[in-house]
Order: C-alpha cells, then structure tokens, then sequence
C-alpha cells in the first residue's frame, strides 16, 4: 500500500523511489507478482516509508498483500533502476532481500485486493527463470542460486525497453 509517508518523489518530469523486495525460493520455485495489466512478473514489496528500516518495510508489505508474517533473511541485492512505466520514468533503488515464508503449506497461485489493486501471485520454477518475462530483467536462475555475498546491480537504459547490467560484489566470499 502507498501511504502519504512512502519515499517516492516527484523529480521534473520523473519519480524517484525507494522500494524493498523480497526473494522468496522454496521447494526450488520463485514467488513472483504482477498485476492484471502488466506484461511482466516482478519480486514481492513495495515503496519504504520515512524513518523505516528497509528489512521491516518489507515485513509490513508482506502482511499487507499476502496477510502473512515472513522472515526476512540476508540482503542479497542494492539496485540503482531507471525505467519507464505507465509512461512515466523511473529511477529506483531497490534492496532486496531473502525471504522465506514460513508454514507454507503449498505454492499454488493466488490473487490479492491490496487497495484498488489487483495482484496476481505466481510460484515459478527457478530453472524457468531465464524466460525474459521477469522485471528486472537480471533476475537469473544462476544469481538465484548465487547467495553468497552482496551484488550491487546498476540498470541504466539507452531506451526504455533496452537495458544493460553491471554487476560488482560489495564483500563476502
């Protein structure tokens, strides 16, 4: 849910936000999102609010479109994101982090209200991630399984539907 406190900023003619996301892998698939209109699947959370802690951001997110407690695990990412959506640009920084979600009993699809929003919830297996149908688009089966230390990932676009990745590790082994 957006509030009046979410830290998303009007910049000349673009937004800049900061938004968390969760990576959810369990029983080797992927939990991912989207909504009705989009052609395209994202990871799970939202816009961070003023004064809130990236990794209780995502808590709160989790509770508001799937209703359910999550634990949040290590960062995995720091993304610098410039995009176009709905005709307006974009420029993101995003942490996501692991995430798991606990008593899952199955990972069938399921459909979310979440204000005036509909969200689609779909379990992909991670072997199918590479499809191009994911945003951002270097979400990958192999950096899925690549854990082991912090990625800080830039996407700049030539144009909006042409983006080019950098990776660097930021520590660990």
């Amino acid at each position: 849910m957006n509030s009046a406190s979410s830290i998303c900023l009007p910049v000349e003619n673009a937004l800049f936000n900061f938004r968390v996301a969760g990576v959810a892998v369990q029983n080797g698939k992927l939990l991912l999102h989207r909504t009705p209109t989009d052609n395209f699947w994202s990871l799970p959370g939202g816009r961070v609010d003023m004064f809130e802690f990236s990794s209780e951001a995502l808590l709160r997110e989790m509770l508001e479109e799937i209703g359910r407690k999550v634990i949040v695990g290590k960062l995995l990412w720091v993304v610098e994101n410039f995009f176009g959506y709905n005709n307006i640009k974009h420029h993101e920084i995003g942490f996501y982090y692991q995430m798991e979600i606990p008593d899952l009993q199955d990972q069938h699809d399921f459909v979310v209200q979440e204000d005036d929003t509909q969200l689609l919830f779909h379990w992909e297996d991670v072997e199918n991630i590479d499809s191009g149908s994911i945003y951002p688009e270097f979400i990958t089966a192999d950096l899925l399984l690549n854990t082991s230390s912090i990625r800080h990932i830039t996407l700049d676009f030539k144009n909006l539907n042409d983006s080019q990745v950098k990776m660097t590790n930021i520590g660990g082994s």
